[in-house]
């Protein structure tokens, strides 16, 4: 793999994107290998079954050969195996490729199997010493806004709101006056000493466990629509490559009211809105990704884009054998 700023052949690609205001070009390192391998039970009867373990390329690049090892449990025991050789690692079962059905293109699959005597299935399985599953998904996906957010006036001053969705779990709500966090809970609401009589924008947010944040919901106290919108994101950057997403960090824009968050766009697509600095957009494999971010705020203005482009080539073609 080898990432760049502009090739000849897609010159008139990457054009538009220079004078659309493309800042930079980061170099970063592949993806690792992700190779996954899947049991099915093909037959079964009383006293056994046939199982089949399917080895998948996941990733850009030719895999060379696969190792599947698992343990059967107890009561379980293996009879006659195809399409793969076996060794024994203790109790362990350890499969490896045979000559013709190691080499798996980017996206190929090949399966092996075998016949057990016992219902007993494959426990803590490996394909080349990782987990079978596959590397265990991050995630990048924010909660939702906090919704209905409003004050409710008296002795003390409650800000409240509705509980925000995420798809693993929202952990805590922050609490900002402005551009400073006063607060932090877990609850949906907060008590404060009532504040004198002023016009300003206070607002709540959720983060969830893997440190997602969600867009502001803004509260405002006697706060008027405006009409400037935020500044364009500063110092717009990629800084890091998984094996299904790209992070992309930037330096906080700047809002004479209150800025609520941030929409993430790849190629001309919307991928997310944050609350943070960071964010996520899908690793599509080889090609050009085209990443703009903007900024809005309680008036729902929208700042310029800041920009940035990064070019990934596939590796050079591996030579014929003299």
């Amino acid at each position: 793999m080898r990432l760049r700023a502009v090739l000849p052949r897609r010159a008139a690609r990457l054009a538009t994107a220079v004078a659309l205001g493309l800042a930079t070009i980061v170099a970063l390192p592949a993806p690792a290998h992700a190779a996954t391998a899947t049991f099915v039970k093909t037959s079964e009867w009383s006293s056994g079954y046939v199982g089949t373990m399917t080895v998948r390329n996941n990733s850009d690049v030719a895999l060379t050969s696969w190792r599947v090892a698992f343990d059967l449990p107890a009561g379980t025991t293996l009879g006659s195996y195809w399409n793969a050789q076996l060794a024994h690692d203790g109790g362990r079962l350890v499969f490896t490729n045979m000559p013709w059905n190691g080499t798996l293109a980017a996206g190929a699959s090949t399966s092996f199997g075998w016949v057990a005597n016992g219902a007993g299935e494959p426990q803590g399985c490996t394909v080349n010493g990782a987990p079978c599953s596959g590397p265990p998904q991050v995630d990048v996906t924010p909660p939702a806004t906090p919704g209905n957010a409003r004050y409710v006036a008296g002795p003390m001053t409650t800000l409240t709101w509705e509980p925000s969705t995420d798809d693993i779990g929202v952990v805590e709500y922050q609490i900002f006056h402005r551009t400073t966090q006063i607060a932090t809970t877990t609850a949906t609401s907060y008590s404060m000493p009532t504040p004198p009589p002023m016009v300003t924008t206070f607002g709540v947010r959720a983060v969830d466990a893997a440190g997602n944040i969600s867009p502001f919901a803004p509260i405002h106290f006697g706060q008027l629509p405006d009409s400037a919108p935020p500044t364009a994101p500063a110092n717009l950057r990629i800084g890091g490559l998984s094996d299904d997403h790209l992070t992309v960090r930037w330096d906080a824009a700047t809002d004479e009211t209150f800025l609520v968050g941030y929409e993430v766009y790849l190629n001309g697509t919307l991928i997310s809105r944050v609350g943070g600095t960071s964010g996520h957009v899908p690793y599509r494999g080889y090609g050009t990704y085209l990443v703009r971010v903007r900024a809005w705020d309680s008036s729902g203005n929208v700042g310029p884009y800041a920009e940035v482009g990064l070019a990934i080539d596939p590796p050079p073609p591996t030579p014929s054998p003299r």
